[in-house]
């Protein structure tokens, strides 16, 4: 049965700041046993892979939050936004791992489940995590000039099938030689009329030189993304060329979205 759930019972219960962008509270459906273990075996195994190759970043997403003064719980967050989106769908289903017809299903983000045509509003090139770049002009992680961004849903025989995500609180990362930008806007069409955020002037200070990851700070929060409530987050670029943003997070899906491996076709 759905209840109702607000971003600062979600930040209470979680020590991780949302991004709530105009919305009071999310319709919710708690996990059962069996779903938790289906979230949390996809998301402990994928931060567990990021502490081996990336400790630094491992540390960023669950070390104690300066303003809540708490450590996140990744875990709880997860299974609330899943619980979010089970919710919100027309039709509710239980989480398995893996997926299977009919069930709900968890994986981390990966590009096709962030931009899978070429006509979704996003920055981002199709498979990939690379965004072209003009200094001096707006470069797009979601949303683009004239449109917000919603989750992809999915049209396959007849049927709407659909998906949410989640991006980590210091959930977005540029990996090579030479930082992108210090300015960034992140509205919804539920409110449009907040201004920027930058990030410290150090941000251009890898977090391991070897491996030429640059960690941009995300000061409103965690981010959630259904089919409802559009987003535009977009940056201002400070050089010319490609930037490599990728984005730590989770997509929630039925089955049916990502039944099997995914490439979008530019042809």
């Amino acid at each position: 049965m759905s209840t109702q759930i607000t971003p600062q019972e979600i930040s209470a219960r979680t020590g991780v700041p949302i991004a709530a962008l105009g919305r009071d509270r999310f319709p919710f459906v708690p996990l059962d046993a069996n779903e938790r273990m289906a979230i949390q075996t996809v998301l402990m195994d994928g931060l567990a892979h990021l502490r081996r190759v990336a400790p630094e970043l491992y540390d960023a997403l669950t070390d104690t939050h300066p303003v809540t003064n708490a450590r996140p719980n990744l875990l709880e967050l997860a299974a609330i936004f899943a619980g979010i989106a089970k919710a919100m769908l027309p039709s509710q289903k239980p989480y398995t791992f893996p997926s299977t017809p009919g069930k709900l299903g968890v994986a981390w983000l990966f590009p096709q489940a962030i931009k899978p045509t070429t006509a979704t509003p996003s920055g981002y090139n199709v498979n990939s995590w690379d965004i072209p770049i003009t200094a001096g002009t707006k470069a797009y992680i979601l949303g683009s000039d004239s449109a917000f961004y919603t989750a992809p849903t999915y049209s396959i025989g007849g049927k709407t099938y659909y998906t949410a995500i989640l991006i980590f609180h210091y959930g977005l990362v540029e990996v090579g030689s030479t930082p992108s930008a210090q300015q960034f806007r992140l509205i919804s069409s539920a409110k449009t009329d907040y201004g920027i955020y930058a990030v410290e002037p150090l941000v251009e200070v890898p977090l391991d030189a070897q491996k030429n990851l640059y960690l941009y700070p995300t000061p409103m929060g965690a981010l959630f993304i259904d089919y409802t409530t559009g987003v535009k987050w977009y940056f201002m670029p400070n050089r010319t060329g490609t930037s490599t943003m990728k984005l730590l997070g989770l997509v929630f899906y039925e089955h049916e979205a990502f039944s099997d491996t995914a490439y979008v076709s530019t042809t």
